[in-house]
């Protein structure tokens, strides 16, 4: 596969992940709201609106991380302050491994909580556990193929207009 191609293809699924991201969060923002009006003016409980709401919440997290690291919107904790040059991207491109790392050990910790969950269901709606806990290897897997993406496309210079609408402004 072209680098073009890959990058371009990392940014679809970037662009992917935010809608599903944006999508849940306003879900989960109008059943709050719904839950609210419900219980405070007409006096009734939807008792199913919370379970959903935590469900879409958690969605909504993992789907914006591969968002936020394609976009360059991780939250970036500098030990050492370095200027431009070999030692500042020796320490962003170990900051970017370990992240990778991180994300590796995430998705499959996620997988074994899936496979922990097994049958078992939600108290409120009683919906598969898996639902609530998949979203953990899929976010923490596209955020690492983000960052990998990012990497690609930052070091081969490769222009994607699928990128354009992610990029934000540099914090380095």
């Amino acid at each position: 596969m072209r680098t073009g191609a890959f990058v371009t293809a990392v940014a679809a699924v970037v662009r992917f992940a935010a809608l599903l991201c944006g999508a849940t969060f306003a879900a989960s923002c109008a059943l709050t709201l719904v839950q609210v009006v419900n219980r405070y003016a007409i006096g009734s409980e939807l008792y199913w609106t919370e379970e959903v709401v935590i469900l879409l919440f958690v969605w909504s997290v993992m789907t914006g991380v591969p968002v936020a690291l394609w976009s360059r919107n991780e939250i970036v904790v500098d030990l050492l302050q370095l200027q431009q040059g070999l030692l500042r991207k020796l320490q962003q491109g170990l900051a970017e491994m370990a992240s990778i790392g991180f994300l590796g050990a995430l998705t499959w910790s996620g997988l074994q909580l899936i496979e922990r969950a097994g049958s078992a269901l939600s108290p409120a709606l009683e919906l598969p556990r898996w639902l609530f806990y998949s979203s953990i290897p899929m976010g923490a897997a596209l955020g690492a193929l983000a960052l990998i993406g990012r990497w690609w496309r930052d070091g081969a210079g490769v222009p994607s207009t699928l990128e354009s609408e992610y990029v934000a402004d540099a914090h380095d």
